[in-house]
């Protein structure tokens, strides 16, 4: 049996052409109403004022399959919703991907492709609780590289 050398992929560009959005996997939705029942706070909740949305970038690749999971869990004066969305890429054989890659990929590719997922997941929590639906901001394409930077403005002539 002979082993194949695994193609190393060198470039955010040719991973884009190799990866297929396959799945939209969800891993949490959740919320819970701070009102009406005397609990304890977790831990993550401690010391919490103001509202707040935290959100995680995870991903892990698996012979040809490439996960990148987007976590945000999202906390207000009347609640807490989580939502941990993962989009699923395949590739047509293993591949290697230099880690500085994968991260590009994660912000810019696959991000654009969960953010919408964990966005209704988090509303339609709140929806569901009777509270006010938090928005989460739209994705910022300057700060991913989508758009270029804008550094000069003139006015059009």
């Amino acid at each position: 049996m002979s082993a194949h050398p695994v193609r190393k992929v060198s470039s955010l560009e040719e991973l884009q052409q190799l990866a297929e959005l396959l799945d939209i996997v969800y891993y949490e939705v959740s919320g819970r109403r701070s009102d009406g029942f005397d609990q304890p706070r977790d831990d993550a909740e401690e010391g919490v004022g103001d509202d707040r949305a935290d959100i995680q970038l995870m991903q892990r690749m698996e012979g040809n399959r490439l996960s990148v999971r987007t976590r945000a869990m999202v906390v207000t004066s009347e609640g807490r919703m989580i939502a941990d969305v993962a989009a699923v890429f395949r590739t047509p054989e293993p591949v290697s991907i230099p880690a500085a890659i994968a991260k590009r990929f994660a912000a810019v590719i696959a991000t654009p492709v969960t953010r919408p997922y964990v966005r209704e997941a988090i509303h339609q929590s709140a929806v569901k609780l009777g509270i006010s639906a938090p928005l989460l901001s739209v994705l910022d394409l300057e700060e991913v590289g989508l758009l270029p930077t804008v550094t000069e403005r003139k006015p059009l002539p």
